[in-house]
């Protein structure tokens, strides 16, 4: 049996395998290490007041909502375009690099925050990182992502 047309099997194993489950768990990991690092900063203290008070940390915790909020709207638009019956090739790749990498970038930066407890087992920012890391793999590397979406947006505005 075949599924899709012959020569897109990358393209029918990411939406099979794929789909929003990918990009959801990016999300995920993304907001979770934006919440322990506001948490985190929240309460650790350092030269008389909260380190969650220097413009620096609230402007890369800033980053961070930033990056979920994108993610989680690439992943919603292209839940709903499966929904809805459409095309989702585009929507998918872009979802999951996005994501993933928001989830990577969101839990070295968690790290970076929490200092050298950041890379101990006391606080789970450690565990996104490798979570995280292990997403940009899953479903296919964001690599062949990056090609399905590429050709998806060549097709889709007929070169």
């Amino acid at each position: 049996m075949l599924v899709g047309a012959e020569g897109d099997g990358y393209v029918q194993r990411g939406r099979v395998h794929t789909g929003v489950n990918v990009p959801a768990r990016g999300v995920g990991i993304a907001r979770a290490a934006l919440e322990d690092t506001i948490s985190y900063t929240k309460s650790r203290e350092q030269y008389d007041g909260h380190i969650g008070d220097f413009q620096g940390v609230r402007w890369e915790i800033g980053r961070m909502a930033e990056r979920v909020d994108i993610a989680r709207l690439l992943t919603l638009r292209a839940a709903d375009r499966a929904d809805r019956g459409l095309d989702v090739t585009r929507e998918f790749s872009m979802a999951k690099i996005n994501a993933t990498q928001a989830a990577v970038d969101n839990a070295n930066d968690a790290i970076q925050l929490h200092g050298g407890v950041g890379y101990t087992t006391e606080h789970h920012v450690e565990r996104y990182l490798r979570d995280a890391k292990l997403l940009t793999i899953a479903g296919g590397p964001n690599e062949g992502h990056k090609n399905t979406l590429a050709d998806a947006v060549f097709e889709r505005h007929g070169d």
